[in-house]
C-alpha cells in the first residue's frame, strides 16, 4: 500500500507540493485542506488530489502532512499534525519564532515522528553538482534578491530568503560562524526587507551574505573561492562554473614573462556542471518519501532547520529586529 499525504496549504507553493506529490511512486493518495475552501477544491480538481475542510477532518485521511502554509501558521500545525500521529514535512522556515521550532522539533522526537524541512536549495543540481568539490571555501558571497510578494511578508526577508543561503553556508563550511555582524532596513514592511550580513569562521573562511525582497530582477547567486579554484553556482539556472589552475600554467606565466600573447583562456580550465536536470521539489519530496518508507532520519532533519533558524536569529538580533 502506498503512502497518503495531506497538503495544508494550496497557494502557488502548496500546488507545487500537490503536482509532485502526485506524480510519485510510493505515494498513493494525496489530500489537501486550505483556509480557502474553494482554493483547495480547485488544486484538488486540478491534480485529482482530495480536498478537506478542516485538518481534523484531513489527518485521518493520511500517513503524513506537508505543512505549505504562511510562515507564522507552521508551529500550529505541524504540532497539531505530530499530535495526531502523522510525519511531518514543513517548509522553510521551519517556524517564525526559534522557541517554537524547538516545540516542533523537541514534539515530533518525543512522538517519534519524522519531521524534514524544506530547505530546497540542497537538492538543487547545482549545488549537488559542485558540493563534493568545494574543499576548505576561503570565501563566499551569496546574493538572493527578489521582487516583492506578500507571500513570506509575515516574517523578514531573513527567515524568508537570507535562510536558504544560511542552510547551504552550514553544508558549505561545515562550521558555525565564530562572529556575525548584519545591517538591514524595513523597505516595504515592518520587517527587515533588504539584510545584508558577514559571517567570519574559525579557521579564516569569511562569507558576505545579501538577501532582498525589493528587487526588480530575481538574482540567486553563490560564489566561492577556495584551494580547488573559483566557483560560480547560478541557483535559479541550476548550473555551476568552475575555474581552476590550467595543466600548463607555469609554462604560460612563463611565456607571459618573455612578452608572449597568453589569453586567460590558456591559463584557466573551466568547467561547466549540472545536476541531473530532475526539479528539485521532486528530489525533496521523494526523499522524503523514503524516509517514511525506511524509518530514517531525512535528509534535511528538523535538528538542520533549527540550525539555520539559530543563524537567522542571530542575524536579526545584529540587526535589531529578532522576535525569539
Amino acid at each position: 500500500m502506498g503512502l497518503r499525504v495531506g497538503v495544508a496549504g494550496t497557494g502557488r507553493l502548496g500546488r507545487a507540493h500537490v503536482r509532485v506529490l502526485r506524480s510519485l511512486p510510493a505515494v498513493e493518495h494525496v489530500a489537501c485542506f486550505d483556509v480557502d475552501s474553494a482554493r483547495a477544491r480547485e488544486v484538488a480538481a486540478e491534480f485529482g488530489a482530495t480536498p478537506f475542510d478542516s485538518l481534523e477532518a484531513m489527518f485521518p485521511a493520511v500517513d503524513a502532512v506537508v505543512v505549505v502554509t504562511t510562515t507564522s501558521a507552521h508551529a500550529a500545525v505541524a504540532l497539531a499534525a505530530i499530535a495526531a500521529g502523522k510525519d511531518v514535512f514543513v517548509e522553510k522556515p521551519i517556524t517564525s519564532r526559534l522557541a517554537d521550532g524547538e516545540a516542533v522539533v523537541s514534539a515530533a522526537r518525543s512522538a517519534g515522528r519524522i519531521l524534514q524541512v524544506g530547505h530546497i536549495e540542497r537538492f538543487n543540481g547545482a549545488i549537488q553538482a559542485v558540493l563534493s568539490r568545494i574543499e576548505s571555501p576561503l570565501f563566499i558571497e551569496v546574493h538572493r534578491l527578489a521582487p516583492f510578494t506578500i507571500r513570506g511578508a509575515d516574517v523578514s526577508v531573513v527567515m524568508d530568503l537570507m535562510i536558504h543561503d544560511l542552510d547551504l553556508l552550514g553544508l558549505l563550511v561545515g562550521a558555525r560562524p565564530v562572529e556575525v555582524r548584519a545591517k538591514g532596513a524595513a523597505i516595504i514592511t515592518d520587517e527587515p526587507d533588504i539584510v545584508n550580513a558577514r559571517l567570519e569562521y574559525d579557521g579564516g573562511c569569511v562569507a558576505n551574505v545579501t538577501a532582498s525582497r525589493v528587487t526588480a530582477a530575481p538574482m540567486r547567486k553563490v560564489r566561492v573561492f577556495s584551494e580547488a579554484g573559483y566557483f560560480s553556482i547560478d541557483l535559479l539556472a541550476g548550473v555551476a562554473t568552475h575555474y581552476r589552475k590550467g595543466p600548463k600554467l607555469s609554462e604560460q606565466l612563463a611565456a607571459l614573462r618573455s612578452g608572449a600573447t597568453v589569453g586567460l583562456a590558456d591559463m584557466v580550465r573551466v568547467e561547466q556542471l549540472r545536476g541531473d536536470g530532475v526539479e528539485p521539489l521532486h528530489k525533496e519530496l521523494e526523499a522524503f518519501c523514503a524516509a517514511l518508507d525506511t524509518r530514517t532520519a531525512p535528509p534535511v532533519t528538523g535538528e538542520d532547520g533549527l540550525e539555520a533558524m539559530r543563524l537567522a536569529t542571530t542575524i536579526l538580533e545584529r540587526v535589531g529586529r529578532a522576535r525569539v
